[in-house]
């Protein structure tokens, strides 16, 4: 198969950025891989298995479809913020805000962070969203600053303590990111990112500091936080990092650690209800059978390998509910079909009445989970 001439690409200009849309195929992939460029820097993606002996033809239109389908998603994501402005809802500004940190558009989950905020100063999740977005930014005072009065307004939740401690152990205050670090695995003991940072924190202070004898109880103890894996752990060269530890290198696991940037360490996201709910209440897809149904597969799929995260089987229950809500919509659509062409059609008349009826509370309760 002749490969020249099958790469797409296009310069899209939206939310005051230039995106770069670039769309290529891998013969020895058999995949089609659609990038979104912000200044260089990956900022959403496509890959899309195709057949081994795919007509050309169709593989440049499947190609062209796929670009075309990246580029409307980078429109319709600043669509949605200027209707989330607009409408001023706390929860959506939130959840767009944590879309645009999935992206890592920073400067853009920053702003509905802050809106969400502003309409809502008693949202505690947003101060630990926005702080991870000044951490992810490197703004280690102004994530400090925003985490603690998140702190004193929720006390429980452990992901806040988390980010101070990372703060904290960026700016090499060990001591306050130890303490912070201890207080989320306090409130969370499997809490795996806490304990690998709480490692790194005890042992800088052999590496960093004035300490010259360690203790040898304290050091075993921060070799085991390192050691500390819940299955879900994302720490570059983890394996490497510990091995050193156990050697005695202190300050090269310290250094070596500290060279990651605090975006490729909190660069784990799992938004898939966020972009649904966005695209459902704000972005024209809210009648979408087959949107609805791949976003119901993907949860499915994350129910697979997380069983035990409610969060994920509560999103679920909501989807499911969305489908029964335009299966209902589709059978009024039905029945006043029917007494359309049929208006003495007394059993339509009667199933209609009933529906729009006893279906107005179905609708009200929908409306009421997805705020």
């Amino acid at each position: 198969m002749d490969m020249d001439n099958l790469g797409l690409n296009n310069d899209v200009s939206v939310g005051g950025r230039k995106f770069h849309i670039q769309t290529t195929y891998s013969d020895s992939e058999n995949q089609i891989i659609a990038n979104a460029f912000n200044e260089g820097q990956v900022v959403d993606s496509r890959e899309v298995a195709v057949a081994d002996e795919i007509p050309m033809a169709e593989l440049k239109e499947r190609m062209e479809s796929i670009h075309q389908e990246l580029i409307t998603e980078m429109e319709i994501l600043y669509y949605m913020s200027e209707k989330v402005k607009t409408v001023r809802h706390a929860s959506s500004a939130n959840k767009l805000g944590l879309l645009f940190l999935q992206k890592q558009l920073l400067d853009e989950a920053v702003e509905h962070f802050k809106l969400a905020l502003e309409i809502d100063p008693q949202f505690s999740e947003v101060y630990a969203n926005y702080g991870k977005a000044l951490l992810m930014d490197e703004r280690y005072d102004q994530a400090i600053e925003i985490l603690q009065q998140g702190a004193q307004q929720a006390p429980g939740y452990a992901d806040m303590q988390y980010y101070l401690g990372l703060a904290h152990l960026y700016k090499e205050a060990f001591e306050q990111a130890e303490q912070h670090l201890e207080k989320a695995l306090a409130l969370n003991p499997k809490y795996g990112e806490a304990h690998f940072n709480l490692g790194v924190a005890r042992l800088a202070r052999y590496a960093r500091t004035a300490e010259s004898e360690p203790n040898q109880t304290e050091v075993d103890e921060a070799i085991t936080h390192l050691r500390f894996d819940d299955g879900n752990l994302c720490i570059p060269n983890r394996a490497r990092l510990v091995e050193l530890a156990e050697k005695g290198a202190f300050a090269e696991v310290v250094d070596a650690y500290l060279l990651n940037k605090p975006r490729d360490l909190l660069a784990k996201f799992m938004n898939v209800e966020n972009e649904f709910y966005l695209k459902f209440m704000y972005g024209g897809k809210g009648k979408d059978d087959s949107f609805i149904s791949a976003y119901i597969e993907d949860l499915q799929e994350l129910v697979e390998e997380n069983p035990a995260y409610a969060d994920v089987h509560n999103n679920l229950g909501v989807a499911h509910l969305i489908q029964c809500r335009n299966l209902f919509l589709k059978a009024l659509e039905e029945f006043r079909a029917a007494l359309k062409i049929n208006p003495n059609f007394k059993k339509a008349d009667k199933n209609l009445k009933l529906a729009e009826n006893d279906g107005k509370g179905f609708l009200i309760l929908l409306r009421a989970i997805l705020k």
